[in-house]
């Protein structure tokens, strides 16, 4: 990854971390369209419709690009302040599961 970044450089890079995120969020749109997602995403199978395979194909493709950006990311941020913060986050939601769940 760090390969990567030292070719295009950093402002090239970033600029396709958000060009291959604004694609992910196209193709869950699309996956939502096409009646794939209900309470989880529907993987395809023989009564799928073509649409809805080129959806769900689309969409793990995005998946997949967005995870190697992501890689990329973590080369230029420092990895222990982003560790610390999603731990603060996932307590936070965590905290929040557990209060729901109190209250049912």
């Amino acid at each position: 990854m760090k390969r990567i970044i030292e070719k295009y450089g950093v402002q090239h890079q970033l600029d396709m971390c958000i060009e291959e995120m604004a694609e992910l969020m196209q193709a869950i749109n699309k996956c939502r369209r096409s009646g794939i997602v209900g309470t989880e995403i529907e993987k395809p199978h023989k009564g799928s419709t073509i649409e809805q395979i080129r959806a769900y194909n689309n969409l793990c493709a995005e998946v997949a690009d967005v995870k190697i950006m992501l890689l990329q990311m973590d080369c230029m941020v420092d990895q222990e302040r982003v560790e610390m913060i999603m731990e603060r986050k996932i307590k936070r939601i965590w905290n929040k599961l557990n209060a729901t769940a109190d209250i049912q």
